[in-house]
């Protein structure tokens, strides 16, 4: 099926009315200017609000969600009591990607880290106007799962090799790429959850990364003094992601607009 965009006096006040928005989510920018019009009836746009749950584990799969700005956290709790860090999503990526390939249930849980907004799509009307309709949409999503696959795999890796201060630099900064206002608002209780380690480490881990002059840490708040320097505590997760990241928005506006 091919999209061709005509022009309209909705396509005009398409255009004025969501090209903001629409062009704040890497995934949605990239489609095809026609087809952002017809899926425009069906994408609402919601704020996001720090520790709101957008998926929980084991319930059904509701929503799409393409991040405008903010953080959206990806958790996976143990049994144990333990959780883990499963990537974190920002405008460069989408929440709920399993309901693209048929999924009906979430497995982990999605929660704002940072606020912001989103579009979001229904399940049903993905399946029906997306899916069903071979919109460029599903192929968009199809060529993201592949990134967040490798993205995934670059975490594993992570959480098993690297060090606390090295994984909390890759974190703090993947936070602060996210960040509305230049400032990672975080209690050291979560980022030990994200990092899968007691209260305690990280608090060390701060105090020692301090010290170098890259970051201040106050109560829920760290700031960035010194980017690159902090960019050399980092693992090369964050480098590696980044880039993969880049790339796959760069190969998704390729493939959908040539």
């Amino acid at each position: 099926m091919v999209w061709r965009k005509t022009v309209t006096a909705r396509s005009v006040a398409y255009d004025e009315r969501m090209h903001t928005d629409v062009a704040r989510n890497a995934v949605l920018a990239a489609l095809p200017d026609g087809e952002l019009e017809r899926l425009e009836p069906y994408l609402k746009k919601i704020p996001l609000a720090p520790g709101q749950r957008l998926l929980n584990s084991g319930e059904p799969l509701a929503q799409l969600y393409f991040p405008l700005e903010g953080a959206v956290s990806r958790l996976v709790h143990l049994i144990t009591g333990e959780t883990v860090e499963a990537g974190i999503v920002g405008s460069d990526g989408v929440v709920g990607l399993p309901v693209a390939l048929g999924g009906t249930h979430s497995y982990g849980v999605a929660e704002v880290q940072s606020p912001g907004s989103a579009l979001c799509l229904s399940a049903a009307d993905y399946a029906e106007h997306v899916r069903a309709a071979q919109s460029p949409l599903f192929e968009a999503l199809v060529l993201y799962t592949n990134f967040y696959i490798a993205m995934l795999t670059q975490l594993t890796a992570c959480h098993c090799v690297h060090r606390i201060e090295r994984r909390l630099s890759r974190l703090i900064l993947t936070l602060d790429d996210r960040a509305p206002n230049g400032a990672v608002r975080v209690t050291h209780d979560t980022l030990a959850e994200f990092l899968g380690v007691h209260r305690p480490s990280v608090t060390y881990a701060l105090q020692a990364l301090a010290e170098t002059g890259a970051l201040s840490s106050e109560r829920r708040r760290i700031v960035i003094l010194d980017r690159p320097a902090l960019e050399e505590h980092a693992c090369e997760c964050y480098t590696a992601i980044r880039e993969a990241t880049l790339a796959a928005i760069n190969q998704i506006r390729k493939h959908l607009r040539g």
